[in-house]
């Protein structure tokens, strides 16, 4: 996933003013991430119940956050608190402040807070679960394909060869956390607002292909298919979920040109070279970095292999393959 940059100043469209007496319990929400779209909202609102709606840039990607509240000042006050707390943690893992303490850890090693070294142990960890297949210094990959589409000529095996090896040596230089920062970000900043505000009755935050639902009701989500991932084609199938976080990943809309031939960019980070059999992964998990851990290193595993680690983490996941077809891990992903 790419990197991630707070943009408040600049925004495309904000709901700010609470709605309250709902007197609907269903609210469409058609949200276009990444590769999934929020299709309805069971809200099963209270008549006492207030509620609002926000969209704009977070995290370098459109984000729409909803709240529901007892009353329009905590919903306020809930969003101004979920929106300091993406903004104080995007201070910790930004890839482009160099101020920020992921930069500092770059330059020296040396990790303080709480949350790098927490998202740094989960990094880890998914390395090794998953035998490299997720990979938190590949930069220098993308750097190495990135300059082979600007020259017109293929990386040699020996160039990816060089760059995977350095990699597991530990390219700390090259260290980005956002595969599995970003959800972990979305999850902490909706959690802290159950944590500061007992008014709260719930949240959903969208973040591109990552979402997280916490508290009453529930949202469908809509899945986009990546062999049509255009806004005026309805997902290919939907998915309930509640109290649960979800994330999408995959090459849609992601290419490398050479030679007249298209490469994926989604690249195997043990042997540098792109794969394509995956075209998305939608996976849903108890918490949201497992999420996104899973949806990102699914695209690179085979099927089975997958199918395997998402079990094993208590997910459940739905894969749109290369030829259109697609493996569900659950009855749960319906098909439009």
């Amino acid at each position: 996933m790419g990197g991630f940059e707070l943009q408040r100043q600049v925004f495309s469209l904000r709901w700010i003013n609470a709605v309250c007496n709902a007197a609907h319990k269903t609210i469409p929400a058609r949200v276009r991430g990444a590769q999934l779209s929020l299709v309805d909202h069971d809200v099963r609102a209270n008549e006492t119940d207030c509620m609002t709606r926000i969209v704009e840039p977070l995290l370098g990607t459109r984000a729409e956050l909803q709240v529901r509240a007892s009353s329009a000042q905590a919903v306020e006050a809930i969003e101004e608190e979920i929106l300091a707390e993406v903004a104080r943690l995007e201070s910790i893992f930004s890839v482009f402040d160099e101020h920020s303490e992921l930069h500092r850890f770059r330059r020296t090693g040396l990790a303080t807070s709480p949350e790098l070294l927490t998202v740094l142990a989960l990094a880890e960890e998914w390395q090794t679960s998953t035998d490299g297949a997720l990979h938190s210094s590949m930069h220098p990959l993308f750097d190495l394909w990135e300059q082979a589409e600007t020259l017109q000529v293929m990386p040699t095996g020996d160039s990816l060869r060089r760059v995977v090896e350095e990699m597991g040596s530990g390219w700390r230089a090259a260290l980005n956390l956002n595969a599995i920062a970003k959800g972990w970000i979305a999850e902490r900043a909706v959690m802290s607002a159950f944590d500061e505000s007992d008014e709260v009755r719930e949240i959903w935050l969208s973040l591109g292909g990552d979402l997280v639902h916490r508290g009453e009701g529930a949202v469908v989500v809509g899945i986009e298919d990546p062999h049509r991932p255009w806004d005026n084609v309805a997902p290919m199938a939907t998915v309930e979920i509640a109290q649960e976080s979800l994330a999408t990943s995959g090459r849609a809309r992601r290419w490398w040109s050479i030679g007249g031939q298209r490469y994926s960019q989604v690249l195997d980070p043990r042997t540098g070279r792109p794969v394509d059999h995956v075209a998305s992964a939608t996976v849903i998990a108890e918490d949201a970095a497992t999420a996104d851990a899973l949806a990102t290193v699914a695209v690179v595993l085979d099927v089975g292999e997958t199918l395997r680690l998402v079990e094993a983490s208590g997910g459940e996941c739905f894969l749109v393959h290369s030829d259109g077809t697609t493996t569900s891990s659950s009855s749960r992903f319906q098909l439009s």
